[in-house]
């Protein structure tokens, strides 16, 4: 009887174990196929946010920008910049257009315009040219007893026309990454360049500067490979400096006029010249000088509100933070909202001699510019930045000006249309501000001013 009650027991615990064990593999099938499409919300959630951050931050920053070069050039091939008598400096310049797609790589298009004097090198002294341009072996025509004279007796002058096409990569950005939360003053561009060539020589006399071809020499369309390097100094908002150098090897080997042994065809150049970025009045400034992807800050989801309008008078009103107040209310007769906004903005400050826009300290204050803008989208603003009564002049007004676009950098991302934002300006000292307060957080300030 014993053994008859311990074995249903054993079966009953059998039971019970088999019974938790379906429970427990079911779970475990349930957790295996949610979780895959949990991670996976989770991840296009934080994608979601990731290129909506980006997005907005990289709306801030403009992509094309204009420039003027202007420089020295040198030739290589039967004739050269550096003859064996003489070293021809020769101007080149030209205009440049570039696209930044991102703060790591731009396109540039580039047209340019030379004129070089070059002569025979001490290779190639002694070697005779007829007039039609090509070597000669002799000193005289065979037919018509002509002297022909010896490279370095000669020289030519070749107008180059030349149209580049380049990839620039931002070696900084590449291999250093850019926070963001100061502009680089220099930028370092590798641009590797495919280069389309128009060269006109035309062979003179050195004895009298007459002209020796009696013909057009060669005169033709060519390519070429190669590249530049350049140095981009940041001045301000719109305006940067450059210096480059560069090289192309071309497929033309009588680009000189000459046609002779040399398979040289080969043109460097160095340039300075001044860029104009397209910023608009609301373009922080170039997408160069972005922070790179890595870098870009989070922002927070916000989602859109919908204001339903209505055929009855209504009047709406919310606190939004310790001063401010706004009421909004629907004209009967026309239907449209009205809005009218008491008391002033919540301003943000700055530490001293920074524009550093702390986003934790003042959230409150933040959200609350937001909200009152997003409640009232018809509603244009202005931003000015303030200093306090430390620093000269010259430096409150960067600095104040710094932290103006700050804070219209900060609304922009946080989906305020730009072009509502009409005004961005650093006012430097504070000037209604006396005694302790022109020392105080509040002189260090930012704020909104609803027009």
């Amino acid at each position: 009887m014993k053994k008859l009650f311990i074995n249903k027991e054993q079966k009953y615990i059998t039971h019970q174990i088999k019974y938790k064990m379906k429970k427990i593999n079911l779970f475990v099938l349930i957790v295996a196929v949610l979780l895959p499409s949990i991670v996976s919300a989770q991840k296009n959630e934080d994608s979601e946010q990731i290129n909506e951050s980006r997005r907005r931050y990289y709306y801030n920053y403009s992509r094309w920008s204009i420039g003027v070069n202007g420089g020295a050039s040198a030739l290589w091939g039967d004739f050269s910049t550096f003859s064996e008598d003489k070293t021809y400096l020769s101007p080149i310049g030209g205009l440049q257009v570039t696209l930044q797609v991102n703060p790591y790589i731009g396109f540039s298009a580039e047209g340019s315009i030379g004129k070089n004097r070059i002569s025979a090198t001490g290779d190639n002294a002694a070697e005779y040219l007829n007039p039609n341009g090509y070597h000669s072996p002799t000193a005289t025509d065979a037919n018509t007893n002509t002297n022909f004279l010896k490279y370095n007796d000669l020289y030519a002058d070749v107008e180059v026309y030349q149209g580049r096409v380049g990839l620039d990569l931002n070696l900084n950005n590449i291999f250093a990454g850019n926070k963001g939360d100061k502009l680089r003053k220099v930028s370092v561009i590798l641009s590797p360049s495919y280069y389309l060539q128009y060269y006109r020589p035309t062979v003179y006399k050195k004895s009298d500067n007459a002209r020796y071809s009696n013909r057009d020499l060669h005169y033709e369309n060519t390519s070429g490979v190669g590249g530049e390097i350049a140095a981009r100094f940041r001045a301000s908002r719109i305006v940067d400096f450059q210096v480059k150098g560069g090289g192309v090897y071309g497929f033309n080997k009588k680009f000189d006029g000459v046609a002779g042994a040399s398979d040289n065809n080969i043109m460097a150049y160095v340039q300075a010249g001044i860029i104009f970025k397209l910023n608009g009045k609301t373009k922080r400034d170039n997408l160069i000088y972005a922070a790179t992807p890595k870098y870009v800050p989070m922002v927070e989801m916000v989602e859109a509100k919908r204001v339903v309008e209505s055929k009855e008078p209504k009047v709406i009103e919310r606190v939004i933070h310790d001063t401010v107040y706004v009421d909004r209310y629907v004209d009967k007769r026309t239907d449209k909202e009205a809005i009218k906004i008491i008391g002033i903005l919540p301003y943000v400050s700055f530490e001293r001699g920074k524009s550093v826009l702390d986003r934790i300290k003042y959230k409150q204050e933040l959200d609350a510019i937001v909200d009152i803008l997003e409640n009232n989208s018809t509603v244009t603003i202005d931003i000015y930045g303030w200093a306090d009564h430390t620093g000269s002049e010259s430096i409150n007004i960067e600095l104040t000006a710094e932290r103006a676009k700050v804070l219209r950098d900060y609304l922009v991302e946080r989906g305020i249309d730009a072009n509502r934002i009409k005004q961005v300006e650093g006012k430097g000292k504070d000037t209604h501000l006396s005694g302790d307060a022109a020392y105080s957080a509040k002189a260090r300030r930012a704020e909104v001013i609803i027009d």
